[in-house]
């Protein structure tokens, strides 16, 4: 799309602003709070209503991404200046300064792509500038946005890679020459800024040069320090916030040792780090007017966390802090400043308990966290620092320790679900109900299916353990889309189609789901059905890939699950799909067309059945009004 005059530039904007409030509106429309509604069947119609609505918009969205802003950002054409301007604008728009966040990560992204592309072309230095800088914030948003996706990690890789190579080229102009070569103070301002914050873009996966790149973190750290000692730069730039490019950096470097010094940083270095958390202080104590940037609670923590690192504290003593500053939390603020009292302080103390013996003390605080984050998360608005909030919530989850008394594993899960996209954790029981239905069916029709499932030896055994079978199917069931917990911002973009990094990222869940629930004995047995739901009966589709139904343990279960997946998304219309449901005898028809690759013959050939289709038919409704009651229950407490 070629802007030809001012008039045009001003309606695609005006387009673009639009889609903006709809995405609001949609976002708002998605997880309603239960809050003023009085039973489950209002609360269903509620969420009935709303997903028509979201329809709506949805289409209205895609009509004004197509027409006005996917032409401009085409792969293989460089944008005009009045694109470029249109996309600066429109950047600007969808993110939140004051929450350090925004609501459509992908667009953004690919408008940085896009404008870097033309600032490359045009030769430009200025446009150069500002367009590099804007790549490395968005790629730092997309690091934090798939940091968490276990084992899938190349997708975050690429965005780092792609974030340093533009952090880099900028700091290149910290030569002295160069930067005296900047065409104005905005361009040298942004890189000095980068100068301090490069450091958030390196997740290293590689332990084996782990040491390097936290003395490479180090290094740079330093440098931005000593930039702001030299008076070449200060003579250069006398207006530049000195004081806070100096206080930032300090900052940055005492939380190197974040999550219990994952980054495993040697003894020296701790101490060495330690050192500048007490310069921070020392710095916030001497410039008050800056300590709203980092409170007294956020300095006590620093360095209470780095003086535990090198044996200053006691465990005992460390923890004792932590907890006095989770007193003081305010768990109705959901700005970008509560996810340091509401998900890292908690996330360190936990962090501090690996491979301690647990007091009784520690167990009762654990309890009252567990407690709190999913009602937290379920007021969190969807907008805000709503995927810093999931970042820091699935590393908790990465580390959950079960307590005697408190909320397993599993139960946080499903609360979580509930909390953060209600129509999956509905989505959930229902596949698991729809499971137990077809297992049920099946051990009368086909015993055998179920061999070595709850340990049956024969099909006779089989029978006897009936119930055991079919405790174990639902169970597989109710948390195979567990996964969707660490994408949950995706899952909620109902604002417009799914561009392809998405579906990358939806593509993951399945495995994700498998890693979380390898990670304790009470949820491991259901790793294989997470992993192999979206999996074809014969293994020549869906994801992952690596998943092989010829080489499973318990393929019968994984095969009713993908079916009774598929069934639920196919037939209901409330928060997955935004037109009418199909009957069951369309999606039978659809089980009869791909028997024996996608689906296994025996559960279609179940499907068959008149007095089970009928069954079907006449439960479907009555279950989902169940699930719904179950949902609004759930939400009530929260």
């Amino acid at each position: 799309m070629w802007y030809n005059n001012s008039m045009d530039s001003h309606i695609c904007l005006e387009k673009l602003k639009e889609y903006i409030e709809r995405t609001k509106e949609i976002l708002e429309l998605s997880s309603p709070l239960v809050t003023g509604i009085n039973n489950s069947e209002e609360y269903r119609l509620h969420l009935q209503s709303s997903f028509q609505k979201i329809g709506e918009l949805s289409r209205e969205n895609n009509q004004i991404l197509n027409e006005y802003f996917f032409p401009m950002v085409e792969k293989d054409r460089i944008p005009t200046e009045e694109e470029v301007a249109i996309m600066r604008e429109f950047s600007s728009l969808l993110v939140d300064p004051t929450n350090m966040e925004n609501f459509d990560l992908h667009l953004i992204y690919l408008q940085a792509k896009t404008i870097l592309k033309a600032a490359e072309k045009s030769g430009d230095l200025r446009s150069l500038i500002l367009a590099l800088d804007n790549m490395v914030i968005s790629t730092y948003t997309m690091v934090n946005l798939t940091i968490r996706l276990y084992p899938y990690l190349d997708v975050c890789y690429k965005y780092r890679d792609e974030g340093i190579k533009a952090a880099l080229k900028i700091l290149d102009y910290l030569e002295p020459e160069k930067f005296a070569s900047l065409p104005d103070d905005e361009c040298r301002e942004l890189v000095l800024i980068n100068s301090r914050y490069i450091r958030s873009l390196f997740e290293w996966d590689d332990k084996k040069d782990r040491a390097k790149h936290n003395k490479e973190d180090l290094r740079l750290m330093k440098q931005a320090l000593a930039i702001a000692e030299d008076p070449f730069y200060r003579e250069m730039m006398p207006n530049y916030r000195w004081d806070v490019h100096i206080f930032r950096t300090l900052q940055y470097i005492s939380d190197f040792t974040e999550h219990n010094n994952s980054h495993g940083f040697t003894r020296d270095e701790l101490e060495e780090i330690l050192g500048y958390t007490k310069k921070l202080i020392e710095f916030l104590n001497e410039h008050p007017e800056l300590e709203e940037g980092c409170p007294e609670s956020e300095q006590q923590f620093y360095l209470a966390r780095n003086r535990y690192l090198v044996g200053e504290l006691s465990p005992e003593a460390y923890r004792k802090t932590l907890v006095g500053i989770m007193k003081s939390r305010d768990s109705d603020d959901f700005t970008a400043r509560s996810m340091f009292i509401n998900f890292i302080v908690p996330l360190e103390y936990i962090l501090s308990l690996e491979g301690q013996k647990m007091s009784a003390q520690d167990e009762d605080v654990l309890r009252k966290i567990y407690e709190v984050l999913a009602r937290y998360a379920y007021h969190m608005p969807k907008t805000g620092v709503f995927t810093f909030m999931i970042t820091f919530l699935t590393e908790i989850l990465q580390h959950y320790v079960e307590v005697p008394g408190g909320i397993s594993f599993r139960d946080m899960c499903l609360k979580l679900m509930a909390a953060m996209h209600p129509p999956t954790y509905v989505h959930s029981l229902n596949v698991a109900d729809i499971s137990w239905r077809i297992t049920h069916h099946l051990i009368e029709k086909q015993p055998e299916l179920f061999i070595g499932v709850a340990d049956a030896v024969d099909a006779d055994d089989v029978v006897v353990r009936r119930k055991d079978i079919l405790d174990f199917v639902y169970e597989s069931a109710l948390l195979h889309d567990v996964g969707k917990l660490y994408i949950a911002e995706t899952i909620l973009t109902y604002g417009r189609s799914l561009i392809k990094p998405e579906f990358e990222i939806v593509r993951a869940h399945p495995a994700v789901g498998a890693s979380m629930l390898s990670l304790y004995d009470s949820t491991k047995d259901y790793v294989e059905v997470a992993n192999g739901h979206q999996r074809w009966f014969d293994d020549s589709s869906g994801y992952p890939k690596s998943f092989k139904n010829s080489k499973a343990e318990h393929p019968t279960v994984v095969a009713i699950v993908e079916v009774a997946d598929c069934l639920d998304a196919a037939t209901d219309s409330i928060g997955r799909s935004y037109k009418r449901g199909a009957t069951l005898d369309e999606f039978v028809e659809e089980l009869r067309e791909t028997r024996g690759t996608r689906y296994a013959p025996y559960v279609v050939d179940l499907f068959e059945d008149p007095s089970v289709r009928n069954e079907f038919n006449a439960g479907l409704t009555h279950l989902r009004n169940m699930n719904y009651r179950e949902a609004y229950n759930t939400l009530k407490e929260l």
